[in-house]
């Protein structure tokens, strides 16, 4: 059985290294990336840890996204505008897709394997979400209460 937990060491080092980032496991966390000082990434530990690893690739997506100097520019709706706004929905989806496409890069610079059908069932299952959300934030926020 192979062992994530060296494969999740080894991104987080990478993380605290080369971002200056602070992640955080807990089991109440959500998968999630954002900026309070230092880029910071949360993943939750109740999910099994190979789903763990795909996690922590993807928010790492957003934080080596997130380090370009041309972030503003290349999403100029990222950050400015409210949920309500079709052009910031757009950009949130659009760095999602691009932060699995660099998460799966971080993981072959750093000689980790992935399993390429399990990894894009994971993507899939998370990208809908967010699909689903783009479209309708009303209708996908209470979907889920």
């Amino acid at each position: 059985m192979r062992n994530y937990q060296e494969d999740l060491d080894t991104v987080e080092g990478y993380l605290v290294d080369e971002l200056d980032a602070v992640v955080i496991f807990a089991g109440d966390e959500l998968n999630a990336y954002w900026r309070n000082g230092h880029p910071t990434i949360s993943i939750c530990t109740s999910q099994p840890k190979r789903l763990q690893l795909y996690s922590l690739l993807h928010e790492a997506g957003h934080a080596i996204i997130r380090s370009k100097e041309d972030y503003e520019v290349r999403f100029p709706y990222g950050q400015k505008h409210k949920n309500k706004s079709i052009s910031r929905r757009v950009d949130v989806l659009r760095e999602e897709v691009m932060a699995w496409d660099q998460g799966e890069e971080l993981a072959a610079d750093l000689g980790i394997a992935i399993d390429q059908k399990l990894w894009h069932n994971f993507i899939k299952k998370n990208l809908f979400d967010y699909v689903r959300w783009a479209y309708d934030p009303e209708t996908f926020y209470n979907s889920r209460q």
